[in-house]
């Protein structure tokens, strides 16, 4: 319609829009690890700097159509990365974005504080 103005949420409706959204996200985040296959996956991918779906039907025992399955979801989320070499594809953990899930969910309990200072003792260890 021509000529009649929009009006714009106010402020208070804008953050409580942007609020619903992130949690949303952070939603579908905990559904997605909460799966146990998922979690196997996951900690797997912690362990070592990349794996091959052979490596993780083994290390997780599971059928290689279920275990490509749940990498599907992951992938989906961008919580892991694929590289292709000939037939083989191997699997990483995308700690950036997993990272950024976790502090974004940290912040959403408000626990940002503690996240952040746990963050910085084990920056240096492990994977990431």
């Amino acid at each position: 319609m021509e000529g009649v103005p929009v009006s714009q949420p106010d402020p208070a409706s804008q953050e409580r829009i942007k609020a619903l959204a992130e949690a949303r996200e952070l939603r579908l985040f905990l559904v997605t690890v909460g799966d146990l296959v998922r979690l196997q996956i996951l900690r797997q991918l912690t362990q070592r700097e990349e794996m091959s779906v052979t490596e993780l039907v083994q290390a997780v025992r599971v059928s290689q159509p279920l275990l490509s399955w749940h990498l599907g979801v992951l992938k989906r989320l961008d919580l892991v990365r694929v590289r292709r070499d000939g037939r083989l594809v191997w699997y990483a953990l995308n700690d950036p974005v997993l990272r950024s899930f976790c502090q974004r969910f940290a912040l959403w309990v408000g626990m940002d504080d503690a996240f952040a200072a746990k963050e910085g003792e084990g920056h240096d260890q492990g994977h990431g």
